[in-house]
């Protein structure tokens, strides 16, 4: 059952000689972001163990994959400490343009946000456990600290909803939550921020779950990934802080941006569209800075010409 106090940050016991795996899914619109995100993770880590970023590629352009590289250079990317690989876009979603045909609601979602649901199976088999992170995201911490926590017997490890939403709630809740066996009571999680238990997802063949429950229960799914989650992990996770995965849906204050772990970007006025300063896209901005996108600024005519672009996309879509 999922914990309702927060998981012991201490790990029983730990390997220092293995790396601390983390895991992106981006296509091309989101290279700069993703610069943005792991920079901010190398910025903060204090560990000396080494830091495998896996980045499970939706079309990323060799150009921007070069781009990213650049931004990540320093005294951790010389000496080893930090890798980054590149991960070929899942087969099983070769064809996933059919994702936003077939979900109405995920048409302004990037399909590589459904690659997770087959992380387990695309990372070797010789990791153990890794960490899932979003790439709309700023790292304000140690993610050392985030993988100790104890993951024990649970499928995976997530914050809970901001809003304490349950499973039976009548718009961020399950739609099938009771054929599902769910108790009305039954908590949520955000799904932008996971630590995967790799071994139980392979014992338990839940990649295969979670594709089968996508292919049958499109009518169903209101919320993405999250749905296929909760649907077959039930209530087998555990709960972290949330400031592992913080939004507020509003702007933030400098403490709270100061002691967040992670800060989460999950409306749709992303700091790299928005025109607004907020203490939260500022923290965005200081890690660009230290990126090959530095200098990077979306003005007005940017703004329209990338809306303009959205809205065509929508339409060749529903024309396919």
């Amino acid at each position: 059952m999922e914990t309702s106090n927060f998981l012991n940050e201490t790990a029983l016991s730990t390997d220092e000689t293995e790396p601390i795996v983390v895991v992106c899914a981006a296509d091309n619109n989101y290279a700069m972001p993703l610069a943005v995100t792991i920079r901010s993770a190398m910025e903060n880590f204090n560990s000396s163990r080494q830091l495998l970023w896996f980045v499970m590629d939706g079309g990323i352009t060799k150009r921007n994959k070069n781009r990213i590289l650049k931004s990540l250079k320093s005294e951790m990317f010389t000496s080893g400490q930090f890798e980054i690989r590149w991960l070929p876009k899942p087969e099983v979603f070769d064809n996933d343009v059919v994702l936003s045909d077939r979900l109405p609601s995920c048409q302004s979602l990037p399909n590589a946000a459904f690659y997770r649901l087959v992380l387990p199976e695309v990372l070797p088999k010789q990791f153990r456990k890794a960490i899932y992170i979003d790439c709309d995201i700023a790292i304000n911490a140690s993610l050392k600290k985030l993988w100790e926590i104890n993951i024990e017997d649970y499928y995976l490890l997530a914050a809970k909803n901001i809003n304490s939403h349950t499973i039976s709630h009548p718009e961020a809740g399950l739609l099938n939550w009771r054929e599902l066996g769910f108790s009305p009571d039954d908590k949520k999680f955000m799904s932008g921020v996971l630590v995967f238990n790799l071994e139980k997802w392979r014992a338990n063949n839940m990649c295969t779950k979670a594709l089968d429950y996508l292919e049958h229960n499109m009518h169903y799914i209101r919320w993405h990934d999250s749905d296929v989650l909760h649907a077959i992990v039930k209530n087998q996770w555990g709960a972290v802080d949330g400031k592992w995965n913080f939004y507020k849906g509003r702007p933030l204050t400098k403490e709270e941006v100061d002691s967040a772990f992670i800060i989460h970007y999950i409306s749709p006025a992303k700091p790299w569209i928005a025109i607004e300063k907020t203490n939260e896209n500022n923290l965005f901005f200081h890690y660009l800075r230290m990126t090959d996108w530095s200098g990077y600024k979306h003005t007005i005519p940017q703004r329209l010409w990338r809306r303009l672009k959205r809205e065509n996309k929508k339409i060749r879509s529903k024309l396919r």
